[in-house]
């Protein structure tokens, strides 16, 4: 069909649309219509704004595709100075060049139509990392019982400081600075007092004295507790990366005080080495 009559066709029909007695969409319902209820709202629109010429098919001119030759160049050269690259990349570069979204599936279908070669990403080769020896002292505190001889010496000094005498003095010392403290947690202004301050520095000998025992919660810990502590910190060397992170909750874990569920391995690694 010629260009004229395509638009002669177009305009008959939206006149007869508008002449008829009939809703839209019965009409659309009813009657053979060469365009869809959509486009017919399309084309008052354009007509409204750019009459009869707004109606010329301006495909063939190149002025509605997206796709230029200076983008199709564009896409030849990336090809060709890096394979390998993806076409989400290809996309977010033009998009950034020519300020123009196109279509993944655009890009594939130029490149297939010219044959331009592309290959696969290269995936990197893992590279093994010398340990440092942590693995090793956590796989002997597992296979020696270190871990139980620990916890149970933990156990044993805990119940000789609840039956001592310090244990039950410290039960009769009062909060220092209650009014500055938040819910038992340690607020701005609690942490510029100047006794705090001085306090912090002390050694742990000097600190023991002044120690309220029974607000310390190891006093409140199961067995099974203590025994995860005790593992977590032979974890550490292995959650650290061999001290190569300054914290335990970056890459891997979470902070030391959630990092016993690291004994959940116990059981794992009591496996392994009854196996070999």
């Amino acid at each position: 069909m010629k260009e004229e009559e395509r638009i002669q066709e177009i305009l008959s029909s939206i006149q007869k649309i508008k002449d008829s007695t009939k809703s839209v969409n019965d009409y659309f319902m009813t009657n053979i219509v060469p365009f869809s209820k959509a486009q017919y709202y399309n084309y008052l629109k354009i007509l409204k704004k750019y009459g009869e010429n707004g109606l010329k098919d301006k495909r063939k001119n190149g002025h509605n595709r997206k796709l230029t030759e200076n983008i199709r160049d564009y896409i030849s050269v990336c090809i060709e100075e890096n394979p390998s690259i993806s076409v989400s990349d290809m996309r977010m570069k033009i998009q950034k060049r020519f300020e123009v979204d196109i279509s993944k599936s655009s890009i594939n279908d130029f490149i297939k139509s010219e044959g331009l070669l592309r290959q696969p990403l290269r995936k990197e080769e893992y590279k093994y990392q010398k340990s440092g020896g942590g693995e090793i002292l956590t796989g002997l505190a597992f296979f020696s019982g270190i871990i139980e001889t620990i916890t149970d010496t933990v156990l044993r000094r805990i119940d000789e400081l609840r039956e001592s005498s310090s244990f039950t003095e410290s039960q009769t010392m009062k909060k220092d600075n209650p009014t500055h403290r938040l819910q038992g947690k340690f607020t701005k202004e609690y942490n510029r007092l100047d006794a705090v301050r001085k306090n912090r520095f002390k050694s742990i000998d000097d600190k023991i004295p002044e120690k309220n025992y029974s607000s310390m919660s190891i006093f409140r810990m199961s067995r099974k507790t203590i025994r995860r502590y005790n593992l977590a910190l032979l974890c550490l060397p292995l959650v650290t990366f061999n001290g190569k992170s300054s914290r335990v909750n970056r890459v891997k874990g979470n902070d030391l005080t959630f990092l016993g569920v690291i004994a959940h391995w116990d059981e794992i690694h009591h496996r392994i080495f009854l196996k070999y």
